[in-house]
């Protein structure tokens, strides 16, 4: 099984993630009719604390040396994608409105090409990456807040933004650096964590995704796949033509997390105004979560094999 997932890019996250979504589409109350111990090790009510020990994972590997680097070329890259988010987003409310175009609502776009999917990253770069691009989890964990689609709308007129989930977000990072250059030895405690946690984080993520929701959006759902990878593809161009890097860890930004579809509820709770378009955007957003999150890991073995001259066989 172990040698199975390892062969599939990011396998030992998504093996176990889709295995829990087929279980959860069939049967979605087994584990909260259980409830106990068992609910909270295999429900999906722990994914949360799972990505922040990841986080807190993270953060003791990082040297404070190392920083510089970190931060010259993550935070290039989620700037990149700060800024495109922000102007496609607000570009789109102005040519289209909140109903959009192509059964596509301004909602649902936002929400789309704001979002990434922390946990497929952290498995993609534990492939395929080094120990930076590991770092900078907590910092691609801003973007599986409902943050960013906040702020876009708060320029907009539309809404506010909320702070304590970007604080949330940041702080196991950064008491993982703190402990870890503090005692090296704490990495010999937690060095090993994101490898064993991923399955575990794969599984819980799954208990939240109906397979067959993301079959009710059509076509509707497949063409925001495909204006989410073109928009999103300048970061990939980025990372190889001005940071001179692989472009894997930009290619790995580029997938949706299952979670952001609960955003367009959250966001319409702040802006009543949305509230007709949460249905259509939620399962649209489903569609392109499962279709990312499985297409993303091949594309980025894909780039590394090319760009590392490696032969696919």
């Amino acid at each position: 099984m172990v040698k199975f997932m390892n062969k599939i890019p990011a396998g030992t996250f998504l093996v176990p993630m889709l295995l829990s979504a087929l279980l959860y589409t069939l049967w979605p109350n087994l584990f909260s009719n259980l409830g106990g111990i068992t609910n909270a090790f295999l429900g999906g009510s722990g994914t949360n604390f799972i990505i922040g020990l990841i986080c807190f994972c993270s953060g003791i590997g990082i040297n404070l040396k190392t920083l510089g680097k970190l931060f010259k070329r993550h935070g290039v890259l989620l700037l990149v994608k700060l800024v495109l988010t922000v102007g496609f987003g607000l570009l789109f409310i102005a040519l289209f409105g909140q109903s959009g175009v192509f059964g596509i609502s301004a909602l649902a776009f936002i929400v789309a090409i704001c979002s990434m999917n922390p946990a497929l990253y952290i498995s993609i770069v534990n492939d395929f990456g080094d120990e930076v691009d590991k770092a900078a989890i907590g910092l691609v964990g801003l973007f599986g807040i409902p943050a960013v689609p906040m702020l876009i709308y708060a320029i907009s007129g539309q809404g506010e933004i909320a702070w304590m989930p970007i604080i949330s977000t940041i702080l196991p990072l950064i008491l993982g650096m703190i402990l870890g250059n503090l005692d090296k030895d704490f990495s010999k405690i937690f060095g090993a964590g994101i490898s064993v946690l991923l399955p575990i984080l794969g599984w819980n993520i799954g208990q939240g995704m109906n397979l067959i929701e993301g079959l009710q959006s059509g076509i509707y759902g497949i063409i925001l796949v495909v204006v989410f990878y073109v928009l999103m593809s300048p970061l990939v161009v980025v990372d190889k033509m001005i940071l001179k890097n692989d472009g894997v860890a930009a290619l790995s930004m580029n997938a949706v997390a299952g979670v952001s579809a609960s955003f367009p509820a959250i966001i319409a709770q702040v802006n009543p105004g949305l509230e007709s378009y949460v249905t259509s955007a939620t399962t649209q957003i489903v569609t392109l979560a499962i279709i990312t999150i499985l297409v993303t890991p091949m594309l980025a073995r894909k780039l590394y094999q090319q760009t590392h001259k490696i032969d696919s066989k």
